[in-house]
């Protein structure tokens, strides 16, 4: 980046370079994607849903900015607020949520009709929460086990109250905070014990799970893992998300049917979203997908650039935890448009189609790059000390 851009645009330029890369991704496939849906719904203007997430973007890198100039401090300084904020709009969703896409995870903020989803706030509070708690209890000759319990009762609570309409989300919750304990020294014996009984209440949840009213998309969980496991004994219905993406992925080839080409978005569902992945390896060819998957193994290596040059603990597992999930993220939308994981509705990181998805993917992104700007000054604050007390050459040496 030249001098002017990077007064205003601190941290690592390779994270810069990757959030301009997927924005343009974004708008290209976005646009493909949503062109009939547009034509048909929105009165002929094809170009519709493209400029919505453009608006998103734009914004979005507003917050990106805004937020990198953020002290960490402040961040880990409101982490408990923000989550039990989070924890209170999670709890209204489940009582009065508006259901779109046969899912009550949204919410209706009153006066300007916008809907967004809670889960995707309480992600980034519970990561914050988890990183400022074992930063706290990191001791140089000690593990540090008594981060578990204050860690592990906010994850059950936050995962608790999203698994009954999004049961993938609350996985990948657990999924991440068990990993930053691991890094954070959290004995393993408690997280073998915590993830044995969670294996086995994920087990007796999708048996049970059918007959309870409880869970309204019990079914749903069981035929998506049932057509995982044994596709040819699966209801065929239950598969055709999957089949479609594998034959969009398929038709596409080495070189791709070119911009705005894709067949398949008129049949699958929400292609511009959850299966978003697919529709650039049908346009894009290998290429295409190729770029986009590099980018989240470069954020993934980045991070753990910028975890190495921290120098104190609350920074370096914060960029961890929201690095583990953008990237985890990504890898099951992009697992289960190429048929490795069961069809789930996670998006795409800042590709997908979704105003809350893309505004709280750039929070997640400015405080990354907050950290690498902070890292990045103290790097050039020492040179420059050590500049000044550096002693002149020696002409007798």
């Amino acid at each position: 980046m030249s001098e002017s851009v990077r007064k205003y645009l601190k941290g690592d330029t390779v994270i810069w370079s990757i959030v301009i890369i997927l924005s343009v991704a974004s708008l290209l496939s976005v646009y493909s994607a949503t062109g009939f849906l547009a034509y048909k719904h929105q009165g002929g203007n094809t170009s519709y849903y493209m400029f919505k997430q453009l608006f998103s973007l734009s914004v979005g890198f507003g917050i990106i900015v805004l937020v990198h100039y953020i002290p960490y401090k402040w961040i880990a300084r409101f982490s408990l607020m923000a989550l039990y904020g989070s924890i209170l709009l999670l709890i209204i969703t489940l009582v009065a949520g508006v259901n779109l896409n046969m899912a009550s995870r949204w919410l209706t903020i009153p006066g300007i009709g916008i809907t967004f989803q809670p889960s995707e706030m309480a992600k980034l509070a519970l990561i914050v929460y988890v990183a400022k708690i074992l930063a706290q209890y990191q001791k140089e000759d000690d593990s540090a086990g008594e981060a578990f319990k204050p860690i592990i009762i906010y994850v059950l609570i936050v995962a608790g109250l999203i698994f009954r309409e999004n049961l993938s989300t609350a996985l990948l919750v657990v999924g991440v905070s068990v990993a930053m304990m691991f890094v954070g020294r959290v004995p393993l014996k408690y997280l073998l014990g915590s993830g044995a009984v969670a294996v086995g209440l994920l087990a007796l949840l999708l048996f049970v799970a059918p007959k309870v009213d409880f869970l309204p998309r019990a079914e749903t969980w069981a035929s998506r893992v049932e057509q995982f496991v044994n596709p040819d004994k699966a209801d065929k219905s239950s598969s055709y998300q999957s089949d479609q993406s594998k034959i969009a992925i398929a038709s596409g080839g080495l070189l791709g049917k070119g911009p705005g080409n894709s067949v398949q978005r008129n049949f699958l569902p929400h292609p511009y979203s959850d299966f978003i992945y697919a529709i650039i390896a049908e346009e894009y060819g290998l290429i295409g997908p190729v770029i986009v998957l590099l980018c989240y193994l470069f954020l993934l290596a980045r991070i753990g650039v910028i975890v190495r040059e921290s120098n104190r603990t609350f920074p370096a597992f914060l960029a961890l935890g929201l690095g583990l999930m953008l990237v985890s993220q990504a890898f099951v939308n992009m697992g289960v448009a190429v048929g490795i994981f069961p069809v789930t509705g996670q998006p795409l990181p800042l590709v997908s189609l979704g105003t809350t998805s893309v505004l709280f993917t750039c929070i997640a992104f400015g405080m990354i790059l907050g950290v690498s700007r902070h890292n990045n000054e103290l790097k050039e604050q020492k040179e420059g000390d050590e500049g000044l007390s550096s002693p002149e050459d020696d002409d007798d040496n």
